[in-house]
């Protein structure tokens, strides 16, 4: 058999594997961000940029591995009217026709605004504690900086949920994973101190302690796991993470969720955990968390698309949790990492409006010390009046953004694309090698 017969149906082999790949994550990522409650306007323009991505390829690799030709010749002008209606429409398309996605807001139900925070509650002044049980009543307490809660740090930590709890603020800890995010590196740190962290709270009495969340993300130190090969060591992160709900539901009555971002709550839309094996962050499954909190971030999308990323977000998590506790850490008003995009105060009231307008359950600001050293001590009252105020006619307009629809789409995609990981991958990749050589076979 001659090498250049051999090298023209691996090249072709390759091709198609390749090609049925691609189009299988795209047509998936479509159907998942349709099923998301994508409009209409937004997903019809993927729709018409899959063929130009998929179709060209194919059809240079089949023409230029022909055994007697290396010449690619268009047999038919109607393929070429057809790719230059594709070209126009995906042009024309892009911008989204200026659509603008008006939503009522006059009947919208206030919404609670919780708070992200590790302040010393013993310092602060009572108009901030009255406005934050006005607010919503609700405190996600950073307790990274009082561990292990013993010695000064522990009494001064319960000092100050007791003081929240004379104001009925409830709060839920944010027990630290060493000095990382909750991922399957670093996941026993986060066991051992939520277990201690529940110890502390049974020992104190803290009854306006309600549980604990942790803040699962891609860890700092450890790469991405792209072959999945550790796979074992991640669902046993899952099963020991099970466990824990469990048994801290049980043996406390203290309710444990997590706080993450859209790349990892999006497995759910396929019922598998591929995108979370490979950033290592074990998050949905493995389930039973009782409430999430979709770290929404909308400081880091473009001024023009914050709107627009919000809406697709907060909509796709109703979906996806259609009976579950979403609640949304919207955007970054102080603190977080060095150099991190912070909102201001408008786009902050604008951003929460807009969750107040789509029924979300709940916002959360990260991060409320930076807020009061920024905006000042009225910073709470200030938010929630521009917020929950009644307006008659009042509605938030939702300009659309590419740049806000591209990432959403390229998440559901990617989580489609992994599948190949799978047995679904191998038999594709039989499968093209059959078709290849069935449909050449004068060279073979």
């Amino acid at each position: 058999m001659p090498w250049r017969v051999v090298a023209r149906f691996v090249v072709r082999w390759i091709a198609l594997a390749i090609t049925g790949w691609l189009a299988y994550g795209l047509l998936r990522g479509l159907s998942a961000i349709v099923w998301l409650g994508v409009p209409p306007f937004d997903w019809v323009w993927y729709a018409t940029i899959i063929p130009l991505i998929v179709v060209p390829p194919v059809y240079l690799l089949w023409r230029l591995t022909e055994p007697r030709s290396f010449v690619v010749r268009v047999k038919s002008p109607l393929n070429l009217v057809l790719f230059g209606i594709l070209i126009v429409a995906a042009i024309i398309g892009y911008n989204g026709f200026g659509q603008v996605v008006v939503l009522p807001l006059d009947e919208a139900k206030p919404i609670p605004i919780a708070f992200w925070t590790g302040a010393d509650f013993t310092r602060v002044p009572d108009s901030i504690l009255e406005d934050i049980r006005a607010a919503g009543g609700r405190v996600y307490f950073g307790a990274g900086g009082y561990y292990p809660f013993d010695g000064k740090r522990g009494l001064t930590m319960a000092a100050s949920l007791r003081r929240l709890a004379d104001y009925s603020i409830d709060a839920y800890l944010a027990t630290p994973a060493g000095d990382d995010f909750l991922s399957v590196p670093v996941y026993r740190d986060w066991i051992t101190s939520t277990r201690r962290a529940a110890v502390f709270v049974q020992r104190h009495g803290l009854s306006n302690v309600r549980g604990f969340i942790g803040d699962a993300e891609p860890p700092f130190h450890s790469p991405m796991d792209f072959l999945g090969a550790q796979r074992a060591e991640f669902e046993r992160a899952v099963s020991d993470l099970r466990a824990l709900i469990e048994s801290v539901q049980r043996e406390y009555g203290l309710r444990i969720g997590v706080t993450s971002t859209w790349a990892q709550f999006v497995d759910t839309a396929d019922g598998d955990a591929d995108l979370s094996i490979v950033v290592r962050s074990p998050v949905d499954p493995p389930g039973g968390w009782a409430f999430v909190n979709l770290m929404t971030y909308s400081s880091y999308a473009p001024p023009d698309a914050r709107p627009y990323a919000i809406y697709l977000l907060e909509r796709a998590m109703a979906r996806l949790y259609p009976t579950g506790e979403v609640s949304h850490l919207i955007g970054l008003v102080g603190g977080g990492m060095p150099g991190e995009p912070l909102l201001d105060f408008d786009e902050l009231a604008r951003d929460a409006r807009l969750s107040r307008a789509l029924g979300v359950r709940e916002v959360a600001v990260f991060q409320l010390d930076g807020a009061l050293r920024v905006y000042g001590d009225d910073f709470v009252g200030r938010l929630m009046a521009a917020v929950n105020s009644s307006q008659p006619g009042a509605t938030v307009a939702v300009p659309f953004s590419r740049l806000a629809s591209l990432p959403f789409y390229a998440t559901a995609a990617a989580d489609a694309l992994l599948d190949v990981r799978g047995p679904f991958g191998w038999a594709w990749i039989a499968l093209s090698g059959i078709i290849v050589f069935r449909t050449y076979p004068r060279t073979l």
